[in-house]
């Protein structure tokens, strides 16, 4: 059970709050630099242990440090199979005056809108762009010309508007 509604609603503290169905594909796409950092990491301690094996000629402790790359990569991939796994995932969304915020917890992404540069509307999403920086916003289809409107208002003049 979320702790967003599926409608957007707004909190006490002003903040409009939801939670709906994003596309598997940018799902999958959003969370594959994540495993690619983690095979990265075992492929450094690989390398570095090596290295190190090689120069005190010790290849016991690299067995060592292959074994524990090996467990890494394990728990690593099993943790990003159940995540590419995901039939139906979905994400929080929070908007606020300054900014919107999507997840929750350490895992969450803010953009301000005062850093962005264009915004692509879809049908489903509404997509903002800064300088070097994306969000992809999904809305439920009842409450996307709200989203629009208010994001809209709150974003810099020049700021170019397209349509996907």
């Amino acid at each position: 059970m979320s702790a967003y509604p599926v409608k957007i609603a707004q909190q006490p503290n002003g903040a409009y709050t939801w939670s709906c169905s994003i596309d598997a594909k940018y799902h999958r796409d959003s969370i594959r630099p994540g495993l690619y950092v983690c095979v990265g990491i075992a492929l450094f301690l690989l390398v570095f242990g090596g290295v190190l094996s090689y120069s005190n000629h010790d290849w016991k402790s690299f067995l060592i440090v292959a074994g524990c790359a090996a467990v890494f990569l394990l728990i690593s991939f099993l943790i990003f199979g159940l995540a590419f796994s995901v039939k139906d995932p979905h994400e929080s969304y929070e908007m606020r005056e300054e900014y919107v915020k999507s997840g929750y917890g350490k895992s969450s992404v803010y953009f301000e809108y005062k850093k962005v540069k264009a915004i692509v509307l879809n049908r489903k999403y509404i997509e903002l762009h800064g300088k070097t920086k994306r969000m992809r916003i999904y809305v439920p289809e009842e409450d996307y010309n709200f989203v629009r409107g208010f994001i809209q208002g709150r974003v810099p003049m020049e700021c170019e508007i397209r349509s996907d």
